[in-house]
């Protein structure tokens, strides 16, 4: 495995809210960005940092989450733009920490940090098959 990742990288992204993103439990109809949500696109634009980094091979490998730390600052509904920010923290091996933010178009609505894990894909296939096994389930 070949990359590039280097403490200080950065990666921003926007979206736009959709109601497959949003709580419905406060009140009738769509409503605000749900917490889930919000760190699901922060994974997202770290994991697209370490898999743009990499110079070879890139099908073979990708990432996994295993730790958020996140606040959610603000309520932000739906249709609303949503810019996500991330940059490289620390790097330890296979290890990657993030600094994550997200912003509205009037303010942060949220904060944290996200760790992922480098994997090899058919490495860590094989290992979940071989739990599904276990586990006896087909």
């Amino acid at each position: 495995m070949d990359h590039n990742i280097a403490i200080g990288m950065e990666k921003e992204r926007t979206i736009k809210t959709n109601s497959n993103q949003t709580t419905s439990f406060l009140w009738e109809g769509e409503n605000v960005l749900s917490t889930p949500s919000m760190i699901s696109e922060m994974e997202e634009t770290c994991r697209l940092i370490i898999k743009e980094s990499f110079t070879s091979d890139s099908e073979k490998w990708d990432s996994v989450g295993t730790l958020v730390n996140i606040k959610h600052l603000a309520a932000t509904p739906v249709g609303s733009k949503v810019h996500f920010k991330a940059k490289v923290k620390s790097i330890d091996g296979f290890r990657i920490l993030f600094d994550v933010s997200a912003f509205d178009d009037l303010e942060k609505i949220g904060e944290g940090t996200h760790e992922r894990f480098i994997i090899n894909i058919l490495r860590f296939k094989s290992k979940f098959e071989d739990k599904k096994r276990k586990l006896n389930i087909l």
